[in-house]
C-alpha cells in the first residue's frame, strides 16, 4: 500500500532542504526523498576547493544565516557543515537511498515511485538540481589523444597533477577554481 502525504520533495540538496524548512514552517505534511545517503550530494561529490561565487549574505536558506565566522565566500566544507545543521535545525529526516524511478500524475494526485517506497501526493517538488549527472561533450578527435581526460566531478584536488600540464575546458566557475587549484598545486 502506498503511503500518502501533501508533498513529496524529490532530492535533499540546499533546493529540497530549504522547500522541506518552508513546509514544515507552514505546517503541512510532506516527505524528502533523496538518491544517496546524505544531505548536499553535489557539494560532496565535488572538488575539494568549491566555494559559493555568491556573497553569504545573498546564498542563504530560508529562515537560517550563514555563522558570521564564516568566510564571505562559503567553502565546500563549511556548506556542508551548514546543510547538515539545517536538516537539523528543522527537523528534515530525508529517506536516504530512495533513487525516484516514476512520477506519474493520477487524476489530481501524483503517485511517485522510489527504490523502496510508493507514495500518492496531491505536490511533487522535483529539487534534484541541475549537476547530479556530468556531462561530457563529444570533442573530435578525443579518442587519439594520448593523456587523460576527466570531468571536473572526478577532479578532487591538484595532487595528481602536480608537475604536468593541464588543459581546462571551460571556463564557468568550476573550470576557474579548478585552473586556479591546478596553477596553485604546480
Amino acid at each position: 500500500m502506498a503511503a500518502t502525504t501533501e508533498v513529496v520533495v524529490i532530492g535533499a540538496g540546499p533546493a529540497g532542504l530549504a522547500v522541506g524548512a518552508c513546509l514544515r514552517k507552514a505546517g503541512l505534511d510532506f516527505i524528502i526523498l533523496e538518491k544517496t545517503q546524505r544531505v548536499g550530494s553535489s557539494w560532496r561529490r565535488r572538488y575539494e576547493r568549491l566555494h559559493l561565487h555568491t556573497v553569504k549574505q545573498l546564498s542563504t536558506l530560508p529562515y537560517v544565516p550563514f555563522p558570521a565566522s564564516y568566510p564571505r565566500y562559503v567553502p565546500r566544507n563549511h556548506m556542508l557543515d551548514y546543510l547538515e545543521t539545517y536538516a537539523a535545525t528543522f527537523d528534515l529526516k530525508p529517506q536516504f537511498g530512495e533513487t525516484v524511478r516514476t512520477v506519474r500524475r493520477i487524476g489530481r494526485e501524483w503517485s511517485i515511485e522510489a527504490k523502496s517506497a510508493s507514495i500518492v501526493s496531491r505536490h511533487v517538488v522535483i529539487a534534484s538540481g541541475l549537476n547530479a549527472d556530468p556531462v561530457i561533450p563529444s570533442v573530435p578527435g578525443i579518442e587519439k589523444f594520448a593523456g587523460k581526460v576527466i570531468h571536473s566531478i572526478d577532479c578532487v584536488n591538484a595532487k595528481p597533477f602536480a608537475g604536468q600540464s593541464v588543459l581546462v575546458i571551460g571556463m564557468g566557475n568550476t573550470g576557474a577554481e579548478i585552473a586556479f587549484d591546478l596553477c596553485n598545486g604546480g
